[in-house]
């Protein structure tokens, strides 16, 4: 089932039914993958994994205009897709908005492909443009020089190059998602006497989520909903769309002195080379995290590095010397999706007790 369809965003959206417990669900096995490892029941369907069934991605309309141009002068190239979480648009453009146009000079005639992915599988579809006077197919690397975004125009070799800040640190901002990407690394390996953490397994569960109570981290990256990076030099904002949590991060700060818990614990941030690494600590005990309760002495360590492909690749590094005998490692990529847009996400509104689906 998908959201009502709009220019701002086509992918599929549960909370238009009222589904806080399937998110519940999507959290608590998150932070349950190494379930083999630590005795636990598996994950729902489809969290973290495969994504469960959907509509079929399709491409509505894909135009170049016009199709036959002079060596050096502008196409312009049209597109709108419904159903779909990734585009790609090739050769030498990259990742794109579901609804969108981009004008191009290429240097040769020139086939392009926007190819799509949704929940229902992946399609293509392709125009070329006849370019007189500019010699054979231009081949992918040389396509498309250079590229015109609204009123930005950027050279090809600018497109493999990483957005940085004036004050020359990569930028992260976007709407990415992490959700199914993000894997723990290794196994879970419990401090002796600290069984009683474990919390026991229940295949009607669903989490604290399903009381629209915060997952914490890393948990609220690896839930099947976007989050939205805004970046300065001094601070680094992360919005995530479920349950409306936001996390204030200071860039060259240290932590407060006598922090109160909480359930997002309190993060800064500094640079190692282009990685922006943040310290979070802070937390309450009421979240979990591999299937275990944790205590007030949680420490998170997150890495997040910018690709070339717009990925981010992040890592987290979960420690808690009362419950865990050797950290926890989390690792995956934060896939970019400009196409976008973080929705309103109020939890309790339709919220529903799905007990009844597990009695029978």
């Amino acid at each position: 089932m998908t959201a009502p369809e709009t220019p701002s965003s086509h992918r599929p959206n549960p909370r238009r039914r009222g589904a806080a417990a399937l998110v519940a669900a999507a959290a608590a096995a998150a932070l349950a993958i190494t379930v083999s490892a630590v005795g636990q029941a598996p994950p729902p369907q489809g969290f973290p994994g495969e994504a469960p069934p959907g509509p079929p991605a399709q491409i509505l309309s894909f135009t170049a205009e016009p199709t036959a141009i002079e060596a050096g002068a502008p196409v312009t190239l049209r597109w709108a897709v419904v159903n779909a979480y990734s585009l790609d648009l090739e050769p030498g453009v990259g990742t794109v908005a579901t609804r969108d146009k981009i004008t191009l000079m290429p240097t040769a005639t020139t086939t392009y492909t926007l190819t799509v992915t949704g929940t229902g599988g992946t399609t293509a579809a392709s125009v070329m443009v006849d370019v007189s006077g500019g010699g054979a197919a231009a081949p992918a690397a040389t396509a498309a020089a250079p590229v015109t975004r609204g009123e930005a125009a950027v050279g090809a070799s600018a497109q493999s190059r990483l957005p940085r800040l004036t004050d020359g640190k990569p930028d992260l901002s976007g709407i990415y998602l992490g959700g199914r990407d993000i894997h723990m690394v290794g196994e879970v390996r419990v401090r002796p006497g600290a069984e009683s953490f474990r919390v026991p397994v229940d295949e009607t569960d669903l989490g604290q989520g399903a009381q629209c109570l915060p997952p914490g981290v890393p948990a609220a990256t690896m839930v099947p909903y976007p989050l939205q990076i805004v970046q300065k030099p001094d601070v680094v904002v992360i919005l995530y769309e479920a349950y409306n949590l936001f996390r204030i991060i200071p860039v060259g700060r240290d932590h407060p002195e006598d922090l109160d818990p909480t359930w997002m614990g309190n993060s800064v941030a500094h640079w190692d080379g282009d990685t922006l690494v943040v310290d979070v600590e802070g937390f309450n005990d009421k979240t979990r995290v591999a299937g275990f309760r944790h205590t007030e002495a949680m420490h998170v360590v997150e890495r997040y590095e910018r690709t070339d492909s717009g990925a981010i690749r992040y890592t987290a590094r979960v420690e808690d010397p009362n419950v865990f005998a050797t950290p926890l490692e989390y690792a995956g990529d934060l896939a970019p999706h400009p196409e976008w847009e973080i929705g309103e996400y109020v939890c309790a509104e339709n919220n529903k007790d799905y007990s009844e689906l597990f009695s029978n």
